[in-house]
């Protein structure tokens, strides 16, 4: 009765009853691109993955993106340095060590920082299969993405009670004919 009454009051005076729906990030994880065969501990990209990267970049064109986080690697750079240049922004740099601990940190910063939107998050394997489960992320997407190799996609969208739905693209290269 308590509940109906107060509900009432606060309809007749305008106040909203509604809970506020939580605001939603969207989370882009790109899986560097193809790298070269190299004798090289840090290669760079093959030509197909300075395609893919290219590609990654008119993917995005139009879409607003408020941050993008990149390892050191030279491939992950690579990746998304034209998307980088494209939207003339800066790239963010960020380092895991296995510690999920750490992976958990550093995505939950991510998100505070650019909460309600849209990140880019470029990374080998190991380190997005990880971010993508503390993202609240199932096993069977985080797998495919794995599998799949290089030039890969996934957009998560994430909202503030840890709930995610994510979307596979594939940023690999449509042959003109």
């Amino acid at each position: 009765m308590l509940k109906a009454v107060l509900m009432a009051t606060l309809l007749a005076t305008g106040t909203p009853v509604s809970a506020a729906e939580p605001e939603v990030t969207t989370l882009i994880f790109v899986n560097a691109a193809e790298m070269e065969s190299s004798p090289s501990a840090d290669p760079g990209l093959s030509a197909t993955g300075l395609e893919q990267a290219t590609q990654l970049a008119s993917s995005l064109e139009g879409t607003e993106i408020s941050a993008i986080y990149t390892t050191y690697l030279n491939r992950a750079v690579q990746t998304v340095t034209p998307l980088s240049k494209a939207h003339q922004q800066q790239l963010d740099y960020f380092r895991l060590n296995g510690d999920p601990e750490q992976t958990t940190a550093t995505l939950k910063d991510m998100i505070k920082k650019n909460k309600g939107k849209t990140i880019v998050i470029c990374s080998v394997p190991e380190n997005i299969t990880a971010m993508l489960q503390h993202a609240g992320v199932k096993g069977k997407i985080m797998k495919t993405l794995y599998d799949k190799g290089s030039g890969q996609v996934l957009v998560v969208k994430h909202s503030g009670n840890n709930t995610a739905v994510a979307q596979k693209l594939n940023m690999n290269i449509q042959k003109k004919v």
